[in-house]
């Protein structure tokens, strides 16, 4: 069977250990799906196109209420406060 999957980028993420962990964004080049898929091959998420698009924007937004509860732009942790600064996504309001 052809393998009709495109890697689109590769992103390292960090893990909890201190280490790194490439994954892999994979668009099928017949039907338009998506692929997160990490190095080892052990986790690998297919998704319809415009459903697993709404299921991230879905994700990025309960990791954001949990990370930042009651919408608040800052937290206890001054890498995300780092992030959040450089950030355009998030609608803060910031007094200059």
């Amino acid at each position: 069977m052809k393998n009709n999957w495109k890697n689109l980028r590769s992103f390292k993420i960090g893990t909890s250990d201190g280490g790194t962990e490439n994954y892999t964004l994979s668009e099928n080049e017949d039907t338009g799906d998506f692929k997160i898929e990490n190095d080892f091959g052990n986790i690998s998420i297919e998704m319809e196109r415009m459903s697993g698009y709404e299921f991230l924007k879905k994700l990025v937004k309960e990791m954001e209420e949990v990370m930042m509860p009651a919408g608040d732009c800052y937290s206890d942790d001054p890498w995300l406060n780092d992030l959040l600064d450089d950030s355009d996504d998030l609608d803060c309001n910031h007094a200059d």
